[in-house]
């Protein structure tokens, strides 16, 4: 791959990381309807790491990228959120971190097939 297509790739990964996260961040997806997806999921933040994100600076981080990609009513949206996280009338930890409770769904999904499966096999023998 050459450098500028290296680059390229680089560039896409970040818009998607960082437009992902904005759509976390802005509820218009939750984090745990992405457990159960084949979708690839990249954050610019760990959301296993409870309470180690500076909720302030993320948002902050996320406005930096959008005032560079001149979308400025997603920095609206950020600014107000991030108003409100410093005066401590917002907080995002609810839809930034995955816990055991998003997958239990999945682990019982899981069981359910995996029974199904040794269920058809004693009915084949």
């Amino acid at each position: 791959m050459s450098p500028e297509d290296e680059s390229k790739v680089q560039e896409f990964m970040e818009n998607y990381m960082l437009d992902l996260t904005y759509d976390i961040v802005t509820k218009k997806i939750a984090l745990s309807d992405l457990v159960n997806t084949d979708d690839e999921v990249i954050l610019s933040y760990d959301p296993f790491a409870i309470g180690e994100i500076d909720q302030a600076w993320l948002l902050q981080d996320l406005m930096d990228y959008y005032i560079e990609t001149e979308e400025y009513e997603k920095c609206a949206k950020l600014l107000a959120m991030k108003i409100k996280v410093e005066n401590g009338l917002l907080d995002l930890s609810d839809r930034l971190y995955l816990t055991d409770e998003h997958f239990e769904e999945y682990d019982s999904t899981m069981d359910d097939l995996l029974k199904d499966f040794k269920d058809n096999k004693q009915n084949k023998n």
